[in-house]
């Protein structure tokens, strides 16, 4: 039985003016990430987790990806930002009162999901480094291996189908298959998880291309099923493919994208795929630092530019 999908409501914003603005594309941004998360709506998001409760914060980092996941006292974080982000991706998680991390998955070796990890491993106590086994050669890389090195954080390459908790939330390694570990494809080398806080589940893969998000679907069928999907790829035409959309069911998606990008991000194809499927679309392009905060059975929304 098809699972029935819950409420749409983004706080403040009507579901389809946010449709409207997802379809049309962007205003304004940019500025210190600071700047942009000093308004009231940011302020009022960001001070505590209640007991019982999950926040996920897909921050606005521009033409990147950086989400944080807190519950329970515990706190992981998936990717980084690009390099020039590092700072200010630390001083948020300073805002937050986080000075450490159970978990800093780094899904795949491009700048733009890395490149601020070495800010985040020079100041912030890292439990454990999970990333894929691939390498990439540029200097942003060797910077950040360096940095986990010099901290002494063990380093993870997982296999699919793990699991690993903390707080009262787990999660479950989706990709990469090994045989789409290459260095000559970095995207398809993103680790991918599924996060699961009592009935609520979120999906967030990285740059998984439409051959990765394929092998998922062959592994996990219908188990992919999830309420929030973070479109891989900044919302590219070349993930979140209508294989993968239709084994995850998702009643809201995530994508974060930089305004006016040079790839177009996202994508019109995309847009459209997650439209015909009834999909609400949050974009922090239009809307910035987007965060969903979960009690296990319903899920609240809320963003920087409500």
């Amino acid at each position: 039985m098809a699972r029935r999908k819950k409420n749409k409501n983004l706080k403040g914003i009507p579901a389809a003016i946010m449709l409207i603005l997802a379809l049309i594309g962007g205003f304004a941004e940019r500025g210190n990430l600071m700047e942009r998360m000093s308004g009231e709506p940011a302020q009022n998001i960001a001070d505590t987790v209640a007991t019982g409760q999950m926040k996920v914060t897909y921050l606005n980092v521009g033409q990147g990806d950086c989400t944080i996941i807190q519950t329970e006292g515990h706190n992981a974080m998936i990717d980084a930002g690009n390099n020039h982000e590092g700072k200010d991706v630390v001083d948020y998680l300073n805002q937050q009162g986080i000075d450490k991390l159970d978990y800093l998955i780094l899904t795949h070796p491009d700048a733009d999901h890395i490149g601020g990890g070495d800010d985040v491993l020079e100041n912030i106590e890292i439990e454990q480094v999970i990333m894929s086994d691939v390498v990439n050669d540029t200097m942003t890389y060797e910077e950040v291996m360096d940095d986990i090195e010099k901290e002494n954080v063990p380093v993870e390459h997982p296999k699919v189908g793990e699991e690993f908790g903390f707080g009262d939330a787990t999660f479950t390694v989706l990709c990469p298959e090994t045989d789409l570990v290459s260095s000559d494809d970095t995207n398809d080398a993103s680790v991918g998880i599924k996060l699961v806080h009592g009935e609520n589940s979120f999906v967030m893969c990285g740059d998984a291309s439409e051959k990765s998000e394929s092998a998922m679907v062959k592994r996990f069928g219908s188990a992919l099923e999830c309420d929030v999907l973070k479109c891989g790829h900044h919302g590219s035409r070349t993930s979140t493919s209508e294989v993968f959309l239709k084994a995850t069911n998702p009643t809201w998606a995530v994508i974060s994208c930089g305004v006016d990008n040079s790839y177009g991000h996202p994508h019109q194809e995309t847009l459209e795929r997650l439209n015909n499927d009834d999909v609400q679309v949050y974009r922090t392009d239009l809307l910035g630092t987007i965060i969903a905060t979960s009690d296990g059975t319903n899920i609240s929304w809320f963003s920087e530019k409500e």
